[in-house]
């Protein structure tokens, strides 16, 4: 920072002796002058520092152009002109014509390119953060168009710094011969408020008020070379770089080789030369400029593709709609208006139920804007999407310029419909699960080539908007489904699951056929890689693959990128870990967060079986995709998996949905030693029953934490489940004293009634608790899972063979290997060829056994 100041203390000074020397100079020299500048799209404050809290040495007008002394740096730019030098954020500054000074933009995060000003409309890709755009218009105060590869959209600038650079081949601005800055003035303007015009200074074109400086006019472009049709907006200042925009006249000396209007725009005309003339009416001075028009023809109606970068001059109005495709070329003018517009409409009348949406489809070619007679009764979107508000009729009409179209809307009521959600915004190509518990309902969609429904089932297919309806003879309930733009990445994962020191890790990620490359951005801690990978087909997706040897043990950042048309982007389904462990020591126990082994991934994978789409599992019910992913109300998913989508799901299910984290919780939350193998095993039985199990089951919990490995301490007792009643006596007739958590510590006073043992806690409250809820285990020594107690935990595991209310033999051969796994770390599904002695048998159905 100190450095940053010595620098611009020094540079200011240069500027002084600058200011002085560019009185001597000729008329020419300072004109050459204009090719840095800089224009202010609102009334803008000139500070005197890089910063909001420096004082305001002027506020600029809207329009106003100064010269930029220095590539601009963290959003703001060094400024010069009008007798003043400071600095001006570059969110609201841009380029006037003839500008040499290159406008670009960086991503302060990752950020949608959207077609439109404006969150609802789409977005075309993703750009990362850190990724260097160009910026084709930064006129509107909120977004920025910019182009990024082969798109050209938009971008919040709240996620965007505008960034301003001098061309390399030129001069260094301080340089007398190209830069023309004034002394600072010696006291701050007092005025500095929104709408100023100049800080209320002489509204002549004087820099000084001399009769010299008013003479003194400027035409920024010396030449122009314009195609038939073409137009360009000339921009005059005076010799303070301000403006002007009143005052002058201009002429041509050829009008039919080159027209100019009354503020200044040349319109090619026909073939060869002719000179533009600007002239101050007050004074008489002039400058002038050669505009060449060549014999290409720059077509006057609409251009059938969409420009990818901005027009030369400022749009008169925001845009209405998303472009249909990506642009390709930039406009020579401004597009007009087809010249038979054609609009049809989804439907002329409609009986809407209150409370839901309903969609209106219009085909046009051109822009289309909706109205409704009456928004109380039906209020319509920009997008054709009605809301039935209350009883009565509207008339929705969509209209262009020369045509409209109409649909009566009457809104009823009806007898309610449960449905799970009202809205939903789902990726091209996954599913989307909604409930509705109303008996004898029908699913439809309004727009079935952006949506398809079945049975609650939304398939997602192509980018926009469908309202899903589920409706009875009576009633109905609906869905505002919104579609973006498929994902870059489908699913990310590393393998191994668990690596170690050293170990070659392969970074997997799956990506639908469109994708042309893949990279991951792999960091952990202070290092950080770029893997690159490679693709094999599978299906109708592209599976990827890059390897990297990993030397540090910790969790990794992942990130997957695709490629697609030049440009890379991800998304949340590109973000994965890489767990990496500092021992190869499977088998010592020790009390530290592990992770779930590739080798019991790859069993709970053949225990669970592979399903391509989704189904009702036949013992519980639940939906159920890949290898036996539960899938819930509201959730998002790929249906119609091949076997490396199903596979990277489950990782990613298993590391990341609670399985994995539960049992750390419970091993490493009670200081537990264990070893892998006994993680792993615990993992397998919570992906089948449930994490819950763990904290919601006591004695299970109980089993596996009474494991003390015999090294001295001291016993303690513990309540052994979740609020449990401390009573005033020895029965449930005695008043509550308080309800204890899990795990707390009380003390034994009395055991002498062996239902309810007398307690004390340890804020020497005393009371009662039911013996079945109190525990003992040894503190002090060590609690290691090589210690537990081998057969209480096989009753207790065990148990969880019933489905249905019946013991079920596929459940009990899964148990029996998850123990054969726990105490002998054999990975091998058995099918109830038991291998070892696991002896269990059912207590409410002892024929039921191993």
């Amino acid at each position: 920072m100190r450095n940053f100041f010595m620098k611009n203390r020094v540079f200011i000074s240069t500027a002084l002796v600058v200011a002085m020397l560019i009185t001597m100079l000729p008329f020419g020299t300072y004109a050459a002058a204009a090719a840095h500048t800089v224009c202010a799209t609102v009334p803008l404050n000139l500070r005197a520092s890089a910063s909001t809290s420096a004082s305001v040495l002027k506020t600029l007008s809207e329009g106003a152009v100064m010269t930029l002394m220095e590539n601009s740096d963290k959003g703001w730019a060094h400024i010069t002109g009008g007798g003043y030098t400071g600095y001006a954020s570059t969110a609201y500054l841009t380029l006037p014509a003839g500008s040499d000074v290159s406008m670009t933009g960086t991503a302060t995060d990752d950020v949608n390119l959207r077609s439109g000003k404006g969150t609802s409309y789409s977005a075309y890709t993703f750009i990362p953060q850190g990724t260097t755009v160009t910026v084709t218009d930064n006129t509107d105060e909120e977004w920025a168009s910019v182009k990024y590869g082969s798109y050209t959209g938009y971008v919040s600038k709240d996620y965007l710094t505008i960034n301003f650079t001098l061309p390399k081949q030129s001069t260094s601005p301080t340089d007398p011969a190209v830069a023309a800055p004034t002394a600072a003035p010696t006291s701050a303007p007092t005025s500095a408020h929104r709408g100023v015009s100049f800080d209320g200074l002489p509204q002549s074109n004087s820099g000084d008020g001399s009769a010299d400086d008013s003479s003194r006019i400027i035409l920024c472009d010396k030449s122009v070379s314009l195609d038939i049709n073409a137009t360009f907006k000339l921009t005059v200042m005076d010799s303070a770089s301000r403006p002007l925009t009143a005052g002058v006249k201009f002429s041509s000396s050829a009008s039919k080789v080159a027209s100019v209007s009354s503020t200044g725009v040349v319109k090619g005309v026909g073939s060869g030369k002719a000179t533009i003339t600007v002239t101050e009416v007050s004074s008489g001075a002039k400058d002038t400029c050669v505009v060449t028009v060549s014999s290409n023809i720059i077509a006057t109606e609409a251009p059938t593709q969409k420009p990818t970068q901005a027009p030369t001059q400022a749009p008169t109005q925001k845009p209405t709609q998303a472009p249909t495709q990506p642009p390709t070329q930039a406009p020579t003018q401004k597009p007009t208006v087809p010249s038979n517009e054609t609009l049809t409409i989804s439907a002329a009348s409609a009986t809407v139920y209150k409370g839901c949406y309903y969609q209106i489809i219009a085909k046009s070619n051109t822009t289309v804007k909706w109205s409704s007679s009456n928004s109380s009764v039906a209020a319509v979107s920009s997008d054709g999407i009605v809301t039935a508000q209350a009883a009565g009729t509207a008339v929705i009409t969509a209209s262009t310029s020369t045509k409209s179209a109409t649909c009566k809307i009457t809104v009823v009521s009806g007898t309610s419909v449960s449905l799970s959600h009202t809205s939903a915004t789902v990726t091209a190509g996954k599913t989307f699960l909604a409930r509705s518990y109303t008996s004898g309902v029908t699913w439809t969609s309004s727009n079935t080539s952006v949506a398809t429904v079945n049975n609650g089932y939304i398939l997602a297919k192509n980018e926009g908007k469908s309202v899903v309806t589920v409706s009875t003879s009576k009633g109905a309930a609906t869905i505002l489904v919104t579609v973006k733009a498929a994902a870059p990445i489908r699913f990310a994962y590393t393998s191994p699951n668990c690596a170690v020191k050293n170990q070659t890790v392969t970074f997997i990620a799956i990506t639908d056929a469109k994708r042309t490359a893949v990279r991951f951005s792999v960091s952990g801690g202070s290092d950080s890689i770029t893997v690159n990978a490679t693709s094999t087909k599978d299906g109708s997706t592209l599976v990827w693959k890059g390897t990297a040897a990993l030397a540090k043990a910790g969790t990794y950042k992942v990130t997957a990128y695709s490629q697609y048309n030049g440009v890379w982007s991800t998304c949340s389904d590109g973000a994965t870990t890489a767990f990496v462990s500092d021992t190869t020591d499977r088998t010592t126990p020790v009390c530290t967060q592990r992770r779930a082994s590739s080798e019991v991934i790859k069993l709970i994978a053949v225990f669970e079986g592979y399903i391509s789409s989704i189904y009702d599992d036949p013992i519980t019910g639940d939906p159920t995709v890949g290898y036996g992913r539960v899938i819930f109300s509201g959730e998002q998913f790929y249906n119609t998996m091949t076997k490396n989508e199903a596979f990277a799901y489950l990782v990613q299910t298993v590391n990341n949905d609670g399985y994995s984290s539960s049992v750390n919780s419970l091993l490493v939350g009670n200081g537990v030693k264990f070893n892998q193998q006994q993680f792993d095993a615990l993992v397998c039985l919570v992906y089948n029953t449930g994490s819950g199990i763990l904290s919601g089951d006591s004695e299970l919990r109980d089993a596996l934490l009474n494991c003390s490995d015999g090294s001295s301490g001291s016993t303690v007792y513990y309540i052994n489940g979740d609020c449990v009643r401390i009573r005033k006596g020895p029965g449930t007739e005695y008043d509550i004293i308080d309800e204890l958590d899990y795990n707390t510590i009380v003390t034994v006073i009395s055991t002498s009634n062996s239902a309810w043992y007398q307690v004390r806690l340890a804020d020497g409250t005393t009371g009662y608790v039911c013996s079945d809820y109190i525990s003992k285990r040894n503190t002090g020594g060590g609690l290691n899972l090589n210690y537990v107690n081998r057969q209480n935990l096989i009753n207790k595991l065990c148990m969880y063979h019933h489905a249905g209310g019946s013991c079920i033999y596929g459940l009990l051969y899964r148990r029996v290997d998850e123990m054969e796994m726990f105490l002998y770390g054999d990975y091998e599904c058995n099918y109830g060829v038991y291998k070892y002695d696991i002896s269990f048998k059912c207590t409410k159905n002892p024929s039921f056994h191993t």
